[in-house]
């Protein structure tokens, strides 16, 4: 009987004559499997772990202070098992399973079968017809017939319970064991319960119907009490991203072919001489006359040029000239605020810095009623004097 899967009452089991002051847990599982048993000496026997929903990990351990490990299998039945079984005639015997295969040997050390998985494979070997039974200790018992088919049986103290190892894989058969070909020489899969991509991502896409409704809720879905108030909103939403963000918001090609014809427009045309590359596109269109117009043009720099460039009596302006034009007319500086032209001398210099006034009205020494002594009057009106001589020498500058 296979209890890997413990249920109910069978998840937990105590030692039936064990002693109120000695260990009396035999083994403890949870709902998935796993868990631990244990010797009435208290040690650890065997410990069980998931490695998946449908796969394990096993190991057993020996009842010595040491904790020698008798047998190890993972969740690919790969690993080893020993026979430590004290007196025992064939102690030392040895069982190794690797992905490729198996070897099995004596407590002498002798090999007595090997053999492969894949039984196509050359020397592939035999495995024992009536398997392998091993004792690991005087409570543990390994049984092997292939990998598939493993067995741990654990008996301590008139506690029995049975564990398969074996490898466990979701599906035994392949899709090629039953596909058929066709005419054509294509592969066909024959089996009833086959879906194709499309048909397992419609059953996906409906197995998360009800929480696609609770992130994103449909008012057919939703009670009569609030269905109309979002179906209000569905009606709003649904269609902005067709109505507002598929229309362009920036004209840029619009706005490029408005710079470009501007400064086309900007560009004095001439005749093109025979010195002069042909080629069409960029500015060519801008630069050079059209047949028609060149057969009667007149070279003369002035009639194409920007009145900006030519004085009232028709001569160029210098290059100082024709900064200063646009500087002011085209160009004009802005007007400083006020709050910089009030900060200091550097930035009103010569850009309309208010004029000194004179105070008008009553001063603070004329306004005082303490009298004043006449020494500290005339060494008052001398400093005022000096720092109003400063001040005209600062505006003499």
């Amino acid at each position: 009987m296979d209890t890997t899967q413990p249920a109910g009452e069978d998840l937990v089991k105590h030692f039936p004559n064990a002693k109120e002051d000695s260990h009396t847990l035999a083994y403890r599982f949870n709902e998935t499997g796993e868990g631990l048993c244990y010797y009435s000496s208290g040690r650890v026997a065997m410990a069980v772990s998931n490695v998946g929903d449908h796969q394990k990990r096993f190991y057993v351990y020996d009842d010595d202070k040491d904790k020698t490990m008798l047998c190890s299998l993972n969740e690919l039945a790969v690993g080893f098992a020993i026979n430590n079984t004290r007196k025992h005639s064939n102690r030392g015997a040895r069982l190794v399973l690797t992905k490729g295969g198996g070897v099995y040997s004596n407590g002498e050390g002798t090999i007595q079968n090997e053999w492969k998985w894949d039984r196509k494979a050359q020397n592939a070997g035999v495995i024992p017809a009536s398997g392998i039974v091993m004792p690991l200790n005087k409570n543990f018992k390994l049984a092997f017939e292939d990998r598939f088919m493993i067995s741990i049986t654990y008996e301590v103290e008139g506690i029995i319970r049975h564990f398969d190892c074996g490898l466990k894989l979701k599906r035994m058969d392949s899709y090629l064991d039953t596909a058929t070909r066709n005419n054509l020489g294509r592969l066909e899969i024959t089996s009833s319960d086959y879906r194709t991509l499309n048909q397992r991502q419609t059953d996906f896409a409906l197995s998360m119907t009800a929480l696609r409704n609770k992130n994103n809720p449909k008012s057919e879905n939703l009670s009569s009490m609030v269905n109309a108030i979002v179906g209000d909103l569905e009606s709003h939403f649904d269609t902005y991203d067709s109505d507002k963000r598929s229309l362009p918001s920036l004209h840029l090609h619009a706005a490029k072919v408005d710079a470009f014809n501007t400064t086309c427009s900007e560009l004095p045309k001439i005749k093109r001489t025979d010195t002069d590359i042909h080629f069409e596109g960029g500015y060519s269109s801008a630069l050079y006359l059209d047949s028609k117009s060149a057969s009667t043009y007149k070279f003369s720099a002035k009639d194409t040029a920007r009145p900006i460039l030519l004085k009232p009596d028709g001569t160029w302006k210098s290059d100082v000239e024709i900064r200063l034009a646009l500087m002011t007319l085209e160009h004009p500086p802005l007007p400083k605020p006020t709050h910089i032209k009030r900060s200091n001398g550097h930035y009103s210099y010569n850009h309309n810095a208010r004029p000194i006034k004179k105070r008008v009205g009553e001063t603070l020494r004329s306004a005082s009623t303490v009298k004043e002594k006449g020494e500290l009057s005339e060494m008052l009106k001398g400093r005022l004097g000096d720092m109003g001589s400063f001040i005209d020498s600062l505006k003499n500058r």
